[in-house]
């Protein structure tokens, strides 16, 4: 539970980093590979949870 708990945070926080590439386009490079690296784990992290949740 606390994987699936997590993921959604990692996932969330992912996403908001990609938003924020908008609001500071002097810094889009370092922000989107951050939010892909929060993606990456986030589902990472929910598919490692999913068999457990089921």
């Amino acid at each position: 539970m606390f994987g699936a708990a997590l993921s959604v945070v990692s996932i969330g926080v992912g996403s908001a980093l990609a938003f924020a590439t908008k609001l500071y386009p002097s810094r889009t490079a370092a922000l989107e590979a951050c939010a892909g690296a929060f993606l990456l784990v986030g589902l990472g992290l929910l598919g490692s949870a999913l068999p457990h949740l089921l």
